[in-house]
């Protein structure tokens, strides 16, 4: 009796049979169906995000502005920050200049702005604080948010009365 010896290489392992390619194309064929259904899916869930942001307006930028009445002669330091962004020191002169800036807020309504204001008043330096944009204090009620800083705290303008009488406390 002649026995026959087979031969393989590194590229083709004795397991390597007809049933077990089989297996292997299935394996393979089920991994290129569940990539094509993740990628559907994936551009679902943009097309479902950029036409919520279209229809709704929910993502207009929005501006935001401070000017300085804190007193005459009294010179106003501003440091604005997000969890992201540093907006860098900004000075402003007594009701001559204000700082503006822009953005978009994030989904989910997480967005934050704060800032230092700090001045000199009888020789003694004076640094609060306040957020300066709160999406949830403020997301459905100013898309053009102005305020103006005064010595006992920050007021916005109501857009409803077009006065500055949304006033708040310095936060120190």
């Amino acid at each position: 009796m002649h026995v026959k010896k087979l031969r393989y290489s590194k590229f083709s392992p004795p397991y390597q049979n007809l049933a077990c390619k089989q297996i292997i194309n299935m394996i393979m064929m089920r991994s290129k169906v569940h990539d094509v259904l993740l990628l559907i899916v994936l551009l679902q869930l943009v097309f479902f995000v950029t036409t919520f942001d279209m229809v709704t307006g929910y993502h207009d930028r929005v501006h935001l502005r401070i000017s300085n009445e804190l007193d005459v002669g009294i010179d106003l330091q501003l440091h604005c920050k997000s969890r992201d962004n540093d907006l860098g020191e900004h000075l402003l002169h007594y009701n001559n200049s204000y700082y503006e800036f822009s953005f978009r807020p994030r989904y989910f309504g997480s967005t934050l702005f704060y800032c230092s204001f700090r001045w000199n008043t009888d020789g003694c330096s004076k640094l609060y604080w306040f957020d300066i944009y709160d999406y949830n204090r403020d997301g459905n009620r100013c898309s053009e948010c102005y305020w103006k800083a005064l010595l006992n705290g920050p007021c916005m303008l109501n857009h409803n009365d077009n006065q500055y009488d949304l006033c708040y406390s310095w936060n120190y």
